[in-house]
């Protein structure tokens, strides 16, 4: 395993933590209805990446924690799943610029608290404007300026009320940083106390990002889009009547994509109280006249009809981020040890809730943090274990002509009729009055062929062997093996890797791309003398070999099967 895919892991263990944290007490919090439990859950992940930071001071790995535990809010119920996600993000990265610029103290475990804490206030702040619109300033300076003639408070500045707010945050947030400086210390001591069950957990984690029953298309969610946008312009350029009828039908429109999403949004009645006091502070502060006005009621309506628009809007995009497609963007070779973290991250969240106590985290939350913090190592193994078992490679190989396709072909036959898909491709014979000219490229999936290379009778410069190759067949190939196509698939075939991949030809561009990131069983076709330089180019890790015209296809089914319910922890 390279250093790369080593920190990814590091990474994934802090961003599993953090994740259980966020859905086991979160829900616990949001049930209570506890004041600042958005604070409280910062805290949570503040100590618990000063205290991965500590075991593993490595560069990035606290940015990185950050998008995997953003990734997983993907599992929350919620429909608003896209600010958190930010914020997440923000606080990971706070944390790491902290560290970076104050080279590892404790000191810079201690500002960068604050500083993610305060990314809390300066979120709430920022969505609140974009959520209400620059009104809601003129609203928030004609309020400090009436509490400033109704009291003997003179204020030198609006902003003072929001530096004492920034005051109070930044404090919360350096004591959590304390917090995770001391509890990484009393770690030591709970080494290994909480333990991940190997038991499967109720949901199929193997699958990465969770499947949503309804199918993915950009069509819908820019549609809906570009009418926010629309909507949002009426509000300033319609009168009120028009501005209600397109704000229904942009509702409507909602519920077509997602009646679910809109009674969820209907049901939220912390919004919609907190709307109707800022309708009636708007008519009470913000009309021409003394007293309440109706010109400055209409102001906070308008206000809320934008709060409709905004949050409506970004829950459609929340929605779209937990549809399984999206992890198809980052099966790329640059995020392929992003992708395979987050894997893991997804796999291992689940089992990591149920080690987190629930009553005892609120009678003794040190102790449990600790053991959230001494577990860290344990973690990190089981993931490098269970790392390499979703790379596992079977190898079918033999000398030319031995039968190797042939074998290949019955082992895809009885997968799918054990209830396997396979995808990948083939390579059979392609023959011309009787004699073999040439091989085909054929899908593993459907059976569809096109034509790859033909026999020449001058030797190709460059080339091994005297064939040439056809650029459809190359392109229709490489179109098997891309990132898109085996979206959700487990079982990859590959028939054969030979010396053109070992010569930067063939399908060796596509396979760059696509292995560091495969996280299922690859089968390969191999000529025997190949084996070993091309299982570690690849970095595939060989758990079978077998010989065509020794070996039968029931036993490599047999074994495919066999590592796949490896694959589920």
């Amino acid at each position: 395993m390279n250093q790369n895919h080593d920190i990814w892991l590091k990474a994934a263990v802090i961003g599993s933590l953090w994740g259980a944290s966020e859905i086991v007490l979160g829900s616990f919090l949001h049930n209570l209805r506890v004041p600042f439990s958005g604070n409280i859950l910062t805290a949570i992940g503040i100590i618990l990446m000063v205290a991965g930071h500590r075991l593993w001071p490595e560069r990035g790995i606290l940015f990185r924690a950050g998008l995997i535990c953003a990734a997983l809010k993907t599992l929350s119920p919620s429909p608003i799943i896209l600010g958190p996600m930010l914020s997440i993000f923000m606080q990971a990265s706070l944390m790491e610029m902290s560290v970076l610029v104050g080279r590892k103290s404790n000191l810079s475990y201690v500002i960068g608290g604050g500083l993610a804490v305060s990314w809390n206030l300066l979120y709430r702040i920022l969505s609140t404007i974009i959520l209400y619109g620059s009104s809601l300033i003129a609203l928030y300076q004609n309020l400090i300026d009436y509490l400033a003639a109704q009291t003997s408070i003179q204020l030198q500045s609006y902003w003072i009320p929001i530096l004492i707010l920034w005051m109070i945050f930044f404090t919360w947030g350096a004591f959590a940083g304390i917090a995770g400086i001391m509890i990484s210390r009393a770690a030591s001591n709970a080494k290994n106390q909480l333990t991940i069950a190997s038991r499967p957990p109720a949901n199929d984690p193997v699958a990465g990002l969770p499947r949503s029953p309804n199918p993915w298309s950009l069509v819908r969610p820019i549609s809906i889009l570009i009418l926010l946008i629309a909507g949002l312009y009426s509000i300033s350029m319609l009168s009120f009547y028009p501005a209600l009828i397109v704000l229904t039908g942009y509702l409507v429109l909602v519920w077509l994509y997602n009646r679910r999403l809109l009674l969820r949004f209907a049901k939220k009645r912390g919004f919609w109280l907190a709307l109707a006091i800022m309708i009636s502070l708007s008519g009470i502060f913000m009309g021409s006249a003394n007293g309440f006005s109706p010109e400055g009621l209409m102001v906070g309506v308008e206000m809320g009809m934008r709060a409709i628009y905004v949050i409506s809007g970004f829950g459609i995009i929340s929605n779209e981020l937990q549809k399984p497609q999206i992890a198809g963007l980052f099966r790329g070779k640059t995020m392929a040890p992003f992708f395979s973290a987050l894997q893991l991250a997804f796999q291992t969240t689940p089992l990591l809730i149920e080690t987190i106590p629930g009553k005892q985290a609120w009678r003794r939350p040190a102790r449990v943090l600790a053991g959230m913090v001494g577990s860290m190592e344990y973690s990190l193994e089981y993931m490098r274990r269970q790392y390499q078992k979703n790379k596992a490679g079977i190898i079918i190989t033999g000398p030319k002509g031995s039968g190797k396709s042939t074998l290949t072909a019955q082992v895809i036959r009885l997968l799918k009729d054990r209830g396997v898909e396979p995808a990948g491709i083939l390579a059979p014979a392609y023959f011309e009055n009787d004699h073999r000219i040439g091989y085909m490229v054929q899908s593993v999936e459907n059976g569809s062929e096109h034509l790859l290379c033909k026999r020449t009778e001058q030797p190709t410069d460059n080339l091994p062997g005297r064939y040439k190759f056809d650029p459809g067949g190359l392109r229709f190939g490489e179109a098997l093996l891309s990132a898109e196509k085996l979206a959700g698939k487990d079982v990859l075939i590959i028939d054969e890797l030979g010396p053109f991949e070992l010569r930067g030809m063939g399908w060796d561009n596509v396979l760059r791309d696509l292995l560091p990131g495969w996280q299922g069983t690859v089968i390969a076709v191999i000529r025997e003398s190949l084996v070993e330089e091309i299982t570690r180019k690849y970095d595939i890790d060989v758990r079978h070999v077998y010989h065509a015209g020794e070996a039968c296809a029931e036993s490599i089914a047999d074994a495919v099967q066999s590592n796949q319910e490896k694959v589920v922890i």
